[in-house]
């Protein structure tokens, strides 16, 4: 008989030992995690007479959809023991801690999938990846860029988040920077934080953060963590600074998704995917519509349903509801459910991939402008 249930410091051995098979150890092998009493957190296991045999990471987060932050229970650390995969032990672990992570107010939940296919069982799907992207570093210099950088200090860090989450909020996708998973102490993870001044010292304008790596020569990269900017004169200065390390270092990894607006800016194009990791997404209550900001010029009411329940968004002044006395025949899968609410496909693809059926074609443009108006991109991993 299997049972689902929260973890606590006597399992902390063995979610070590797990977690070192499914993903292994680090240089030194150290064991992951050193403590199961950490901030915004809550590890889940299946047991199995009496045995650990899954576990799971519930992490508390928010994230900017249509101009808002809505709350979102971040999966992580999923693992099964070798011997008792295929046995479906996930579908119990996922809904018990998701239905906890409905009642503390999660209207949403994303993961980073090592095998996307398991988890589109569970109602979840592909909206963005976040990217690991090679670009020649001296492709990177913007002629005639003059702004003045600086480097930047632990004191910053009020004003650099600022530059983050003017990004952020206006796109849909990435995470809140607020509360303690992100602190000031993430200025010591790097080599450096370059940073462009507004007009008259009145906060910042733009940051990145960077990485130098080891040694110098053919070999030698930098690697670029954030890179961010609130206009093109001061995403120029960063990249020519950044540009500056092409002789010791010729190659540049960049952390991204989606189209960067880097790209535009490039003097070559990338050369390499070093690595892609696929977010998913996955509505858990419909009043996650209710959270979003929705275009001023267009009131409307539309009907959907899911599975065996049947909605109405009303959409009035920028702001939705959504309730549950709705009658029509337009379904969406759990699938197409994710991809509407974060505007990562339009209701055509989503047709064409059987997500959506029934319902006034008429209102597929209605559902693609209420909801289609952002790009969607992360940058935190998790």
């Amino acid at each position: 008989m299997t049972t689902v249930r929260p973890l606590g410091p006597d399992d902390l051995e063995v979610v070590q030992r797990l977690s070192g098979e499914a993903f292994g150890r680090g240089p030194r092998d150290d064991p992951w995690p050193d403590s199961l009493d950490l901030p915004a957190r809550r590890f889940w296991g299946v047991e199995d007479g009496g045995e650990l045999v899954a576990v799971a990471v519930h992490r508390a987060y928010e994230s900017w959809f249509g101009g808002a932050a809505v709350p979102t229970a971040g999966i992580a650390s999923v693992t099964v023991a070798a011997e008792h995969r295929g046995r479906g032990l996930l579908a119990p672990l996922f809904a018990e801690m998701t239905r906890e992570a409905r009642e503390g107010g999660a209207v949403i939940s994303t993961l980073y999938p090592t095998a996307p296919g398991i988890y589109r069982r569970l109602g979840y799907e592909v909206i963005t990846s976040l990217d690991f992207v090679t670009v020649p570093t001296a492709a990177l210099t913007q002629p005639g860029a003059t702004t003045p950088v600086r480097r930047a200090g632990r004191a910053d860090f009020p004003a650099i988040q600022a530059v983050y989450e003017r990004w952020a909020s206006a796109q849909n996708g990435p995470l809140t920077r607020w509360g303690p998973a992100f602190t000031e102490d993430m200025m010591d993870t790097v080599t450096g934080v370059t940073v462009v001044d507004a007009p008259g010292g009145e906060g910042i304008r733009g940051y990145a953060a960077w990485d130098r790596g080891a040694g110098y020569g053919e070999k030698a990269e930098l690697m670029i963590w954030d890179l961010i900017a609130d206009d093109a004169d001061a995403l120029a200065a960063l990249l020519s600074t950044l540009g500056s390390f092409a002789p010791v270092a010729p190659t540049t990894v960049l952390r991204t998704s989606g189209l960067d607006p880097v790209d535009h800016l490039l003097r070559s194009s990338r050369t390499g995917l070093r690595s892609s990791n696929p977010y998913m997404l996955r509505v858990l209550d419909v009043g996650a519509f209710e959270h979003l900001r929705y275009p001023d010029d267009l009131d409307c009411t539309l009907s959907f349903g899911i599975e065996t329940s049947q909605h109405v968004l009303t959409v009035q002044d920028g702001r939705g509801t959504v309730s549950d006395v709705g009658a029509g025949d337009r379904v969406l899968s759990p699938a197409g459910l994710a991809l509407t609410f974060s505007g990562a496909q339009s209701a055509s693809t989503l047709r064409r991939l059987g997500y959506l059926r029934g319902g006034d074609p008429a209102d597929d443009a209605r559902w693609d402008h209420l909801l289609r108006g952002r790009s969607v991109h992360v940058r935190d991993y998790f």
